[in-house]
């Protein structure tokens, strides 16, 4: 025991670090294996323990996750095409492997895999690939989604319709708010809190009608 108190809370935390990472360590080891083979790339490695994670929350005492996984390297300034067609298998075999194991614990209703991204790309050539752009595609998964849709306006790829800009940047028919509103409201975060998180969602989207912005999620799930 300390008497200062800045010391005390020191050790408390350290502390409480130390059991819980003893606890999780615990749950983590006391798991059976999945009956779903990963495959040997980082990208599985990342999904399979938060399959685990996620097998163990109620040991861990805990009702809500959120997880955050990196799948770097699509900036692809060159070689656009030979780059993609690397890492899409890789991301989609992921996927499914994550997919499979959460339906292996009965967890697939409960969970929801979405992807993001901070940019899209041109659809011209840089001569050898692409560049930033606007517009681009998400991916969401799960067993309460609505899923086996495309959602939002798909545009024209002709370089000069509507929504295409310059150098082939494509202007988003469905806006990012939209997006990450639905699944925050999945979620749990109240309507009024929403507009407080992401402040442009008004002008797309009033969360007073007790609809989702977009309609991915299924509410009956």
């Amino acid at each position: 025991e300390y008497q200062d108190v800045f010391e005390q809370t020191y050790v408390n935390t350290l502390s409480g670090s130390v059991d819980g990472s003893v606890q999780f360590q615990e749950a983590i080891n006391g798991l059976e294996e999945f009956t779903t083979e990963f495959s040997d790339t980082r990208l599985s490695d990342q999904l399979k323990m938060i399959a685990k994670v996620i097998a163990v929350r109620a040991q861990l005492g805990i009702s809500r996750q959120t997880f955050f996984v990196n799948y770097g390297g699509w900036d692809h300034h060159d070689g656009v095409l030979e780059k993609q067609s690397e890492k899409l298998p890789v991301l989609s075999q992921a996927l499914a492997e994550f997919n499979s194991a959460l339906e292996e614990i009965g967890a697939d209703t409960n969970v929801t895999t979405f992807t993001i991204s901070d940019f899209g790309r041109t659809l011209t050539s840089n001569g050898n690939g692409s560049d930033h752009a606007w517009g681009g595609n998400a991916i969401v998964m799960g067993g309460g989604i609505n899923g086996g849709e495309i959602y939002g306006e798909y545009p024209s790829l002709a370089l000069e319709s509507e929504f295409m800009l310059r150098r082939g940047r494509v202007i988003p028919t469905t806006s990012s708010a939209e997006y990450i509103a639905e699944l925050a409201l999945w979620f749990g975060v109240s309507p009024s809190d929403v507009n407080d998180i992401l402040p442009d969602l008004p002008n797309f989207f009033d969360t007073s009608t007790g609809n989702y912005p977009i309609g991915f999620m299924n509410p009956n799930a």
